[in-house]
C-alpha cells in the first residue's frame, strides 16, 4: 500500500538528465543537469557527517537531519541514487540521535525509496542512454517513461515518453491523459483506464498505477460540482486508500480557526510542518477550553486509519497540550496529547467495522498558538 507520508518526501524529477521541453509537442532534449544543482555528493556527505559529530544540541542535530534529507532528495534529482542511499542512511542516524520522530520517519522512507530507485535504474539506464542517441526509439521510450512516471512519480515527463512507447495500452492512456490536461471532465475516464490497467499488472506496479488513478479521481472530485462529485466519490470508494479530504465531511465543529481541508490550516495557505507541505491535511485548531471535530461515514468499508499529528510551522509559542482523539461509532479508538511544537506523532489504528469515524482536537487552556491539525489522514481497506 502506498503511504501518505512519503509522497511529500521526494521532489518529482527526472533521473540523470534534465528534460527540457523546447516547445509544445517537441521531443525533450536530454541535457546535463543544471550547474546550480551540480553538487559533489561525496563532499556533502563528509560535511554532514562532520557537522553531526560536532552538533551542540539536539535541535542542531534535527536541523542537520532535515538538511541531509534535502541533500538526499537532490541526489535523486541528479540521478545519483547510490549517493541518495548513503546520505539518507546518515539522515536516519542523525534523526534518531536528535530524537526527532518526524526526521527519522522521513529519512527512513527516503532511504527505502532510494534503495528501490538505485536497484530499478540499473535495468533502465541502458534505455535512457538509447533515448539520448535516438529519441524515437519506441521500446526505450516505454521502459524509460514507465520508470519516470511510476517510480519517480513524475507523470508529466513520464507521459511524454509513454505516449511514444511501444506498449499500446500505456501509449493510448498516456495520449488520453495529455489530451485531458485542460479538461477536468475527461479525467475520470482516464483514471478508469489506469485503474483497469493496474488490475492487469503485478507487484508494485499495481499500487503505483492505482495511486495515479486515485490522484486523477481526486483532482476531478475537487473540481466537479456536487452531482458529479457523488459519482466520482463512488469511484474513490472502490480504491484501497482514501484521504479524508476527499470524503464528504459531516457534523463539523469549528475551533479557533475554521475547519480546513485540502491542506488549508484554517486561515488560508498550506499546512507546513518542518518546511514540508501536506496538501491533503486537515486544519483543526481547537477553541480555547474546548474541542474541534469532524466526522466521516465509513460504513464498515475500511480497516485502518492513518495520520500524522503536529503543530504547524509558525512563530506562535504554545505552552499547553493539544489532545488528538480518534473515535469510531462514539467509542475512543486512539488518543494522544501533543506538546512538542517541533515534532510529529503518528497514529495508526483499526477502524474495522466502524460505520462513523470522528477525529477531534482539544485543549483545556487558551488556544493562542495551538495551531494544529491532521497530516494527510486517510483510511485503508
Amino acid at each position: 500500500m502506498f503511504s501518505s507520508i512519503n509522497r511529500h518526501i521526494l521532489i518529482p524529477a527526472c533521473v540523470i538528465a534534465w528534460l527540457t521541453l523546447i516547445s509544445a509537442g517537441e521531443i525533450p532534449v536530454l541535457q546535463a543537469y543544471p550547474p546550480a544543482e551540480n553538487i559533489d555528493f561525496s563532499e556533502k556527505y563528509r560535511q554532514l557527517l562532520l557537522q553531526a559529530k560536532s552538533a551542540p544540541s539536539k535541535m542542531a542535530l534535527k536541523d542537520m537531519a532535515f538538511e541531509a534529507i534535502n541533500a538526499s532528495q537532490s541526489a535523486i534529482q541528479a540521478g545519483d541514487y547510490p549517493a541518495a542511499v548513503k546520505i539518507a542512511t546518515l539522515a536516519v542516524k542523525i534523526g534518531k540521535s536528535a530524537g526527532s520522530n518526524h526526521a527519522f520517519t522521513l529519512a527512513n522512507s527516503l532511504r527505502q525509496r532510494s534503495v528501490m530507485l538505485s536497484r530499478e535504474y540499473i535495468d533502465v539506464e541502458k534505455y535512457h542512454q538509447k533515448l539520448k542517441e535516438d529519441p524515437n526509439d519506441a521500446s526505450a521510450a516505454f521502459l524509460y517513461g514507465k520508470f519516470v512516471a511510476l517510480k519517480l512519480n513524475n507523470w508529466k515527463e513520464g507521459l511524454f515518453w509513454l505516449s511514444r512507447g511501444d506498449d499500446a495500452a500505456y501509449r493510448t492512456l498516456a495520449k488520453q491523459e495529455i489530451a485531458a490536461a485542460d479538461n477536468v471532465e475527461k479525467l475520470p475516464a482516464v483514471a478508469d483506464g489506469w485503474y483497469q490497467l493496474a488490475q492487469q499488472e503485478k507487484g508494485l506496479t499495481v499500487q503505483e498505477l492505482e495511486r495515479h488513478a486515485y490522484d486523477l479521481y481526486s483532482s476531478a472530485w475537487t473540481n466537479m460540482i456536487r452531482a458529479d462529485q457523488i459519482a466520482i466519490g463512488n469511484k474513490l470508494s472502490e480504491m484501497p486508500l482514501r484521504y479524508l479530504t476527499h470524503m464528504q465531511e459531516k457534523d463539523v465543529v469549528h475551533g479557533g480557526w475554521p475547519f480546513g481541508k485540502n491542506g488549508d490550516p484554517g486561515n488560508g495557505g498550506m499546512i507546513t510542518v518542518n518546511q514540508i507541505e501536506f496538501p491533503r491535511g486537515l486544519g483543526m485548531v481547537p477553541p480555547s477550553r474546548g474541542s474541534a471535530s469532524v466526522s466521516y461515514q465509513l460504513d464498515g468499508q475500511y480497516k485502518t486509519f492513518v495520520s500524522g499529528i503536529a503543530f504547524f510551522d509558525d512563530d506562535y509559542p504554545f505552552g499547553g497540550n493539544v489532545t488528538f482523539t480518534v473515535l469510531g461509532d462514539n467509542r475512543v479508538l486512539w488518543k494522544s496529547p501533543l506538546k512538542d511544537q517541533k515534532d510529529v506523532l503518528y497514529c495508526k489504528v483499526s477502524v474495522r467495522n466502524v460505520k462513523r469515524l470522528e477525529i477531534r482536537t482539544e485543549t483545556r487552556g487558551i488556544n493562542r498558538g495551538a495551531h494544529t491539525g491532521w497530516l494527510d489522514p486517510h483510511v485503508l481497506k
